[in-house]
Parts: structure tokens; sequence; C-alpha cells
């Protein structure tokens, strides 16, 4: 009986620990990531433009927000009808002697499904029937995720330094 119990305390625990949506929310412990920011000693209004012109200079659709904040958009054709697109977000803050620059990347990959819709009326004990059909386009993203690669901010920083130089 003992046994039975050990093994079935078992069994409980491994579903609890395997059950329900995985959460990142209690990861978190808010340590500022050097990938996703960069100190500059110009000021942030040059350096926000800078910014701009690196995205605008390399396709990025540039939508300003509100004050010293970008999102550069652009996207990437894979396959048939599924796509990628990039995502920026850049805000620029002012700081005593300088100012910093704050950079998130996300990628977000996206399919074309095709989904169809019938509908068929017809009066009882007669031979008349309307029906329909039609076919339907839908984008439907399938993945999503924040950007990690260093080097990949590494050369953002580094085309931003190069503009403020020119």
């Amino acid at each position: 009986m003992k046994r039975y119990s050990l093994f079935l305390v078992a069994i409980l625990l491994s579903l609890t620990a395997c059950g329900g949506p995985r959460t990142y929310a209690g990861k978190e412990d808010f340590q500022a990531d050097p990938r996703h920011r960069r100190d500059f000693s110009a000021m942030a209004a040059p350096v926000c433009d800078a910014a701009r012109r690196v995205l605008q200079g390399d396709g990025y659709i540039v939508e300003k927000s509100i004050d010293q904040d970008l999102i550069g958009t652009k996207e990437f054709p894979i396959e048939d009808e599924r796509h990628a697109i990039l995502r920026l977000y850049v805000t620029c803050s002012q700081r005593t002697g300088g100012s910093t620059l704050f950079v998130t990347a996300t990628e977000e990959h996206f399919d074309v499904k095709a989904s169809s819709e019938s509908t068929s009326i017809g009066v009882p004990l007669t031979p008349l029937s309307i029906s329909s059909k039609r076919e339907i386009d839908t984008t439907v993203k399938t993945r999503g995720e924040t950007i990690t690669n260093r080097r990949f901010y590494e050369r953002f920083y580094e085309a931003v330094q190069r503009e403020l130089g020119r």
C-alpha cells in the first residue's frame, strides 16, 4: 500500500509540473541587459535622428510615436505565402553628458491560411435549394520572439555611431 501511495504521489507531481501553459513573468528579474541599451556622448535628438537614418537607409518603414521613440518595420518574404516582419523599437533618452539609446527587436512569422465557408438553404419537399460557397484567406501569426542575438544589436549601435560621425 505504501509503495502504491508513493507511486501515485509521483505521478500527481509530474502531472502538475507539466500541466498548464508556460509563463515567463515569474522569471523576470529586471536586470539591465547591455544588448538593449547603449550610451552615447551626443544629445538624444541627434542620436535618435541617426537611428532613424540607419533604419530608413536599410529599407525600414519608420513610424515616429511619441517624442524620441521610433518603431522601424521591415518585411521579408520567406516562401509562397509566408513572410516575416522584423520590428525595432527604439527610445532615445537624455542623460547628463549625453544620451542613452534603448533598442528591442522582435521577429514575427506569418502564413496565409485558407478556409472555406459554405451555406445551403433548401425548402423541404421541393427541389428548390440555394447554396453558396466562398474561400477566405487569413493571415495568421505562426510565431514571434524577441531577438536576443548580441551581434544583431552591436551592428545596429555601430551603424548609429557611424551615422553620428557623418
